[in-house]
């Protein structure tokens, strides 16, 4: 769920803090001129702060709304920032038609922001009964209304697993298969209704919270993205620039630090006295995680789960 700070954006009234903010400034340290793309641009709170170091800023979403809201920060930075509408996985094609050959930094701010889940038409969340949508970008294809409908059972299943343990994925399944036989799969409250049937209630979690989040991973595709965003990412970078990934799910951050680790730089074999062969696409130096303070967490609750792990790659002199 991307947040943003510290010219906290005004949200409906609210103040939109952009989450681990002050932990990505000092882990990757931007500098003036550099190019950053950020491919999660949602309320513009990290584009913002790596403008105000003096970086050229390259901002993507998929979300029409996102456009609008990056209209109004082009009139304060003018040509040092730019918005793309698309998917963060397409950046490479992104910056080669801005003449971006290579950047700095890369700054993914995963999951969905505040303003989409507090949006009771988007149908993210099952504090209101809503369309059964969830899509990032409203001219996708398929809603998760579609997806609850057209899946057989065992799909169904594997769809909930991303999120939920194995016996629990096939009991939502069996669950969402009953519910639309009996016509009674219309809106959030139905899946609701069904998730309750299927799953006895829990005091910390509500038992719809992972179905409705593994739901909306698989309409958008969102692991997806994420795999081919990341090399994709790499290959951008040039000498010392930086990876920087925030997530919110356990999944998205395995597989985030499984990247990381698998394209550490190796050094030479020490005791044989021969080198092991890498691939090009290795090139990180080294790679970290980092976590929201005590006090973000007071501040902005949502924030309890983020993530944040960057990759540094090598510079010339390193090579």
């Amino acid at each position: 769920m991307r947040n943003s700070l510290p010219e906290e954006e005004v949200m409906d009234g609210r103040r939109h803090e952009p989450v681990l903010r002050g932990e990505l400034l000092e882990a990757t340290a931007p500098k003036e001129g550099e190019r950053w793309i950020d491919g999660t641009f949602g309320f513009g709170g990290h584009a913002t702060a790596l403008l105000e170091r003096g970086c050229l800023v390259l901002a993507m979403d998929r979300d029409p709304e996102a456009a609008q809201r990056a209209d109004l920060l082009r009139k304060d930075w003018g040509d040092r920032f730019r918005f793309i509408p698309g998917n963060f996985a397409a950046m490479a094609e992104v910056a080669g038609e801005a003449g971006w050959e290579s950047v700095d930094g890369v700054l993914l701010d995963l999951g969905i922001s505040s303003g989409q889940l507090d949006d009771p038409s988007r149908g993210f969340s099952f504090r209101w009964d809503a369309p059964l949508d969830m899509r990032m970008d409203p001219s996708g294809m398929r809603t998760a209304g579609d997806l609850l409908h057209e899946l057989d059972e065992a799909d169904l299943a594997r769809l909930f697993a991303v999120a939920t343990y194995p016996g629990e994925s096939r009991r939502l399944a069996r669950a969402v298969v009953r519910a639309r036989g009996a016509r009674r799969l219309q809106t959030t409250g139905d899946l609701v209704a069904a998730i309750g049937a299927a799953r006895p209630s829990r005091k910390r979690i509500h038992p719809a919270t992972r179905a409705f989040l593994a739901l909306r991973m698989a309409v958008n595709d969102e692991l997806g993205s994420l795999e081919r965003a990341l090399p994709a990412a790499l290959r951008l970078l040039g000498p010392g620039g930086r990876l920087a990934v925030i997530s919110f799910h356990s999944e998205e951050d395995r597989r985030v630090k499984q990247f990381l680790r698998e394209h550490v730089r190796r050094e030479p074999a020490a005791r044989s006295g021969v080198e092991e062969k890498h691939s090009p696409m290795e090139g990180f130096v080294r790679q970290a995680r980092f976590l929201p303070s005590k006090e973000e967490i007071v501040r902005n609750p949502r924030s309890r789960s983020a993530r944040l792990r960057v990759g540094w790659k090598e510079s010339r002199r390193d090579g």
